[in-house]
């Protein structure tokens, strides 16, 4: 079984470490038997690569000791964690920052007055004059809890709903006609 690991330059930025297993069962004359033949000339081979091979026996226990060793070769020292990462120039981007948050409260007029950052700039941002995005902006109001909102205060088709500088007259969904 082998096993990749680490970074080095000698293979391309990959420092390989093969671990081959059941090496007691090699021993044993076992099925295995024909790999421990074969094992001179493949350790050999991998030593010509520069690649470590370690032999290792989980039932037995034999070679583990070795793993470790060299695993913790690899891994980098407790003063290179101590130190900050480079930066990689990633750039992390928060979605929805802003919260759904609102108010709404009633101006001397009468009509409904909405508050909230995230609403108001829904509503400045939206061409009502595109029935897609009076749509959307409709969706919005619900999924933001504000339409059951103006419905619980008693809103009716008619009545002036303010959202910033936005000033929209209440119609009722189309299945509500009826």
């Amino acid at each position: 079984m082998e096993v990749v690991v680490g970074h080095a330059e000698a293979h391309g930025g990959i420092t390989h470490l093969c671990v081959v297993g059941h090496v007691d069962e090699i021993a044993a004359g076992g099925e295995l038997a024909a790999a421990g033949e074969a094992w001179p000339a493949f350790r050999r081979a991998r030593d010509r690569d520069g690649t470590t091979v370690v032999a290792v026996s989980a039932e037995a226990g034999a070679g583990l000791e070795d793993l470790r060793m060299h695993l913790a070769a690899l891994l980098p020292s407790i003063e290179e964690l101590a130190e900050p990462p480079e930066p990689a120039g990633v750039v992390v981007h928060r979605l929805d920052t802003m919260r759904d948050t609102f108010a709404v409260s009633r101006d001397a007029d009468g009509a409904f007055r909405i508050r909230g950052r995230r609403i108001e700039r829904i509503a400045v941002q939206t061409d009502f004059e595109v029935e897609e995005s009076a749509a959307r902006f409709q969706r919005d109001l619900v999924r933001m809890g504000i339409d059951a909102h103006l419905r619980r205060e008693g809103i009716v088709p008619g009545d002036m709903v303010r959202i910033g500088p936005v000033e929209l007259e209440w119609e009722p969904e189309a299945w509500e006609d009826a």
